[in-house]
This record gives C-alpha cells, structure tokens and sequence, in this order.
C-alpha cells in the first residue's frame, strides 16, 4: 500500500522513516578524478539495502542533477531491470558541486541523494 505522506515532499534519510530511506535513498559513487570538461563515471544504486522491482512495487525511473542543472534521467521496467545506473558525465565548471540523485518509488515516492565533488582544472 502506497504511503501517501511521502508523495507530498522530496524525502531524504533525514526526513523519510529510517528502515524506507535504507530503501529508496539514491547513493551515488564517482570513480577516479574530476577534471574539467573531461568524462567522469557516476553511478546510482538505489538504497544502501536492495529495493524489490516486483510488477507492484518498483523504482521508476532515476534522475541526476549537477546542483540544480539537469543532467539524465533513467525510465526503468519492474522485473526486467534492478535499480542501479552508470552514467558517463562531463562538467563543463571547476569548483565544488554537489550531485543529486532522485528515485521515483511508485508506492514510497520521490527519494533524494547526495553527494559532494571537486571539479579541478
């Protein structure tokens, strides 16, 4: 059964219940060092616990922001696929950025994830 509190608000591990955030809360992982305007591999796993991908219960699709500039997103089928992308990205800006990933549970709602990153020269 859906729990409807969670479709009226982006939820978090600091604002979703603590055992459906270990769930649904994206985790990013980079590899290697982020250089300016060169490719960089990111990849999402949604929650730190494996999510089911049943026809009745299943992550939708996954998104990823640079701060808050679009980068992709991933539709993704229940039963065919498991919850886990790998994007090669390029960041046109060096500096500090913080990477946000976003899960669609069709029953828990919209999860976020975070993950801060320095883009040398």
């Amino acid at each position: 059964m859906a729990e409807t509190s969670l479709f009226c608000q982006i939820n978090t591990s600091a604002t979703g219940p603590a055992e459906t955030a270990k769930k649904h809360v994206p985790v990013i992982t980079v590899s290697g060092v982020i250089k300016v305007g060169q490719p960089f591999v990111v990849t999402i796993k949604v929650g730190e616990a494996p999510h089911v991908m049943e026809s009745g219960h299943f992550i939708q699709f996954m998104d990823l922001y640079s701060g808050h500039i679009y980068i992709s997103r991933v539709d993704i089928t229940a039963e065919l696929n498991k919850p886990e992308v790998t994007l090669t990205v390029v960041l046109p800006h060096e500096g500090k950025r913080t990477l946000r990933a976003f899960s669609r549970c069709n029953l828990h709602g919209i999860w976020e994830g975070t993950k801060e990153i320095n883009v040398t020269q």
